[in-house]
């Protein structure tokens, strides 16, 4: 990091860098956590809150921050979204089991509502705001010791810089992802919170001294959530069709 930053636009590049690395997480997860609501407002609100009081608190209290072991608010934040992904696969397996009912020609007696199966306004909103937070926290880190080392105006110019591009690139993409149909869009969001609760795992597990990256040829350990994607969107898929599947075993068959 330091060779990078050695320079004025070195530390203005890795400051932007950083901010979108993480801060790419939080609208990820954000998403996901909205699937099937009408709104993502709650969770865009929770999140912008989350960056925004952490980005607040690096700006007062600098330094002082950057000593918070980071390993604790990464498995804080892994425990809530493994709570919130068993929340949405169930939320997932309903949605799926409506599906297959309509295709076996069985009508649902109730109203078909599906809003209350998702988190509720205050949750989704609590939910985003923490993972603002973690995702903000690990930023603040990497742009006091930017910073620290001169280049205090670089690392706030490219913070603000990486937020705003992630803002506006989560409002240009929000309605082509709200056109998913919303049972793929639930399978893709559940398996998003687990890639990412456990990615935080490993993290803390790793900041902790009790784990180390693999040897990845350079790249970040980012890139890891590439391949814990695909096996959460298997495993992910896997729990519903059997689910599914029981829940349709029971179900009186038609003569």
């Amino acid at each position: 990091m330091s060779a990078l930053a050695g320079n004025i636009g070195g530390a203005l590049l890795l400051s932007f860098l950083i901010t979108v690395l993480e801060l790419t997480e939080v609208v990820a997860i954000v998403y996901a956590l909205g699937a099937g609501r009408k709104s993502l407002r709650h969770g865009a609100l929770g999140s912008a809150s989350g960056v925004a009081v952490v980005g607040a608190a690096g700006l007062v209290v600098g330094v002082g921050l950057s000593r918070i072991p980071v390993d604790y608010t990464l498995i804080a934040g892994a425990v809530l979204l493994y709570a919130f992904g068993f929340f949405l696969l169930r939320s997932t397996v309903k949605t799926y089991f409506k599906e297959a009912k309509k295709a076996r020609g069985i009508v649902d007696s109730g109203s078909g509502h599906e809003e209350g199966e998702n988190l509720s306004d205050h949750a989704l909103f609590a939910a985003a705001f923490s993972v603002g937070a973690v995702e903000t926290t690990e930023a603040v880190i990497v742009l006091v010791a930017v910073a620290a080392g001169g280049y205090g105006w670089e690392a706030l110019v490219g913070f603000a810089a990486g937020a705003i591009l992630l803002l506006s690139l989560g409002i240009a993409l929000h309605e082509r992802i709200r056109r998913i149909k919303v049972p793929p869009l639930k399978w893709i969001a559940t398996s998003l919170l687990f890639t990412f609760a456990v990615f935080w795992t490993l993290e803390s597990l790793v900041s902790a001294g009790k784990l180390s990256w693999p040897s990845l040829g350079g790249l970040p350990p980012d890139i890891l959530i590439l391949p814990i994607f695909v096996v959460a969107l298997g495993c992910v898929k896997a729990a519903v069709t059997y689910r599914v599947n029981a829940k349709l075993a029971v179900l009186p068959q038609k003569s």
